[in-house]
Parts: structure tokens; sequence; C-alpha cells
């Protein structure tokens, strides 16, 4: 996000005020660089069983000031790309593919992660691979590439590899700012920028788990397939995930909502689940404008005066759905054939009473 804020880019540069069209049911990460940098989330709806965003919504949430749209492929599910791809193209957005849950999912044969100008990765430990923490951020962009890197190398405005010098064969002939012609180029900062650079230890990690990253997906497909189908007769009492058409999802998690009306609520579920040592995980933040980081905000706005620091564009039904009555259990590649007949075994017990 802070990529998008550079000088760099001219015109199209995101600036403070300008909005960000995203989803409340997420992962908070997705959200808040928006706010930190001084743009205006606008929330969208997401439609069940994907649990993505419900694209028909995004021509109602667009304004004079929409410039983006940052959204993440739920669980591995991936968004329907094309309404969104077309969206952005129809009016000059930006798009941020999040596929930190989707690394390995395919839209139409193509790999999630290569639709967006700009899209991130996750090395968090429960990822489909990991480097212990961290994260990248990938684009076929050159002007994207030098924003993103000079902001993840302290501002910098150099772009030489390691251990190269003078790429640019001008390293004692630039004029820049108001330094004195000729400062090294090495040592001139032209973004406020950040630290973000992995260590090789974690690196070297990360290019062996490249090397097992397509049996881990294999593994994911085969654990969700399982579920999918050993639970097909609860659909009465739980709505079923089902993935976006035209996709292969590398599956993070398997996601359920108990319908409203059922014998068995979701904190009976997790509660029943979580004794049996089974853990179980909400849609991450389940509705951000309900959560406490949020409120703050926009409490103190309302005291200030000022408008809230977000906008939301019509009802969040399906938001806040997600938020009370769904849930889901891992998928990890490591799971056995007893692990998952004990996960099918619970469900089973749990929503018959």
């Amino acid at each position: 996000m802070a990529a998008l804020t550079s000088h760099l880019l001219g015109d199209r540069r995101l600036r403070p005020g300008d909005e960000v069209i995203t989803v409340a049911a997420g992962f908070p990460t997705t959200v808040a660089p928006i706010i930190q940098l001084g743009m205006v989330p606008v929330f969208v709806d997401v439609a069940l069983p994907t649990y993505n965003i419900d694209a028909s919504r995004l021509e109602a949430a667009r304004s004079e000031r929409t410039r983006a749209v940052a959204v993440a492929h739920t669980l591995g599910n991936p968004f329907d790309l094309d309404a969104v791809q077309q969206f952005c193209r129809r009016h000059g957005l930006w798009l941020v593919e999040d596929n930190c849950d989707a690394a390995g999912s395919l839209y139409r044969g193509r790999k999630t992660g290569t639709f967006g100008d700009l899209a991130t990765l996750s090395f968090y430990p429960p990822h489909h691979m990991t480097m212990g923490e961290g994260g990248a951020v990938l684009t076929s962009d050159d002007t994207l590439q030098r924003a993103a890197e000079s902001f993840r190398d302290w501002g910098r405005d150099c772009y030489c590899a390691p251990g190269v010098d003078n790429t640019c064969k001008r390293r004692f002939d630039w004029q820049l700012g108001e330094l004195p012609h000729g400062y090294d180029h090495k040592y001139v900062y032209s973004h406020l920028g950040f630290n973000l650079k992995v260590t090789d230890m974690q690196a070297a990690v990360g290019v062996a788990q490249l090397q097992r990253l397509d049996g881990f997906t294999a593994a994911r497909r085969r654990n969700w397939a399982f579920y999918r189908e050993a639970l097909a007769d609860l659909a009465d009492v739980l709505i079923l995930p089902e993935p976006t058409d035209g996709t292969e999802p590398s599956w993070f998690g398997f996601m359920v909502t108990v319908r409203e009306g059922a014998p068995v609520s979701r904190d009976d579920l997790v509660r029943g689940l979580e004794s049996r040592k089974i853990q179980t995980r909400m849609l991450f933040a389940g509705n951000l404008v309900r959560q406490p980081a949020m409120t703050e905000l926009a409490r103190e706005a309302r005291r200030a005066g000022r408008p809230p620091p977000f906008r939301v564009a019509g009802e969040l039904s399906g938001t806040d759905a997600v938020m009370s009555r769904a849930l889901w259990v891992g998928v990890y590649p490591g799971l056995t054939e007893p692990m998952r007949n004990w996960v099918v075994q619970s469900f089973r017990e749990l929503c018959k009473r």
C-alpha cells in the first residue's frame, strides 16, 4: 500500500483521503495500512458460501475519491477476478491482490497473485509455506517494483542489487532534493521507508519450502475435499463452503456457517470441538467495523467533529453472518486419516444436539 503512494507513480499515486474498496470480513492487515497511510477503506459485503467480496456491490461503493481495490482470496478461495479486474480497468483503479491465504490457487488455470498490480504472500507458520515469519510483495510492473523495494530498504533511491555498485551509471552524478551535486546515490532517500528485508536464514528456509509447495497444496486440496464430501449430509445444519466458479483453490481452511434456526450454535460447535482437541478459528476479524480498533477510531473522530476513518457501502449482512455464525477448521498437509475422521465424527455428534 505504501508503494502506491510513491511519487514515481505521478498522478496515479494514492494520497490521504483517497478511498480503497475492501471487505470487512477478513484479516486486519489487509485494511490497517490503508488507514495508517491516511486513506479511507470502503467496506462492501461478502457472499456466502464463497466468503469472498460480493462483486455486484462494487459500482455502488465507488465514489469520486475511489483509487484502488484491496481484497483477499478468502481461505484460499479466489474471489471473482474477472468482475473485479473489469471494474478496476473500467475506472482506472489499482488492484492489490491479498494472496496470503491462497498461494498455489488457480483462477481459470492461472495462479492467483499474478492478477493484481501488486499482490502479497504471507510466510507466517500456518500458511502454505513458511519462513518462520514475514511475507512478500509481488508485481510485474518495473515502476511498482522500484517503489516497493525503496520502501522495503529504508526508502533509499538506489536500486542496485546487494553487492553491486553504480547500476544507474550515475552514482556520483545525481542532483536530488537539496543535496549537493554528486552525493553518493547509495545514501539518497526518496521515500520515508521501512526496514523489511528477510534474513539469509529465512531465505534459505523459503527456498526449501518452495520445493515442497506443490505437495503442500495437493494435500490441502485432498483434506478439504474429504471434509466437503464427509459432511455433505449436514447441509441442513451447516452452510458448507463452495469454490468460486472456474477455480482450483489451494485451501487454507474448511469454513462452515451454522444455519439460522439450527439445533446447535456456532459457540456450541466451537466449545465442543475445542474440548475434543480440535482447534477452530473465526474468519479472522469477523466484521472489522465492529472491532474495538475501529470503534475507537470512529469514537475519536466523532469527538473531534470529523467523519469516521472508513465508509460502509450498503449492508454487511453476509459479514455479520460470518461474525456470528461461522468458523473454520484446518486442512494442514500433515493431517492423518484418523485425525480427519475424528473431526468429522465430532461435527456429526455436535450437530445432532
